[in-house]
């Protein structure tokens, strides 16, 4: 596995095959009227998909360092 896997570089370097499997399975809807693939649109939902994931991982950090952080001033005071 190479750093790629984290970043959108990874969707940019996918198939029209690969995207839409990736699109399918979080339910994205990608196609044009005409029955292609829109690339960039499957490239963009898939990016949104990953900040909003992003964020909620920032804030489940962010609660356990705050409970870390009380538990090491409770057992500090005593």
């Amino acid at each position: 596995m190479s750093y790629t896997m984290f970043t959108v570089n990874k969707y940019y370097k996918m198939s029209n095959a690969e995207l839409e499997k990736t699109a399918g399975k979080w339910n994205i809807q990608y196609g044009l009227s005409d029955g292609a693939t829109d690339r960039n649109l499957i490239i963009e939902k898939l990016i949104q998909r990953d900040k909003a994931n992003n964020s909620r991982i920032a804030i489940f950090i962010s609660i356990i360092a705050l409970i870390v952080s009380i538990i090491g001033l409770i057992i500090n005071a005593e």
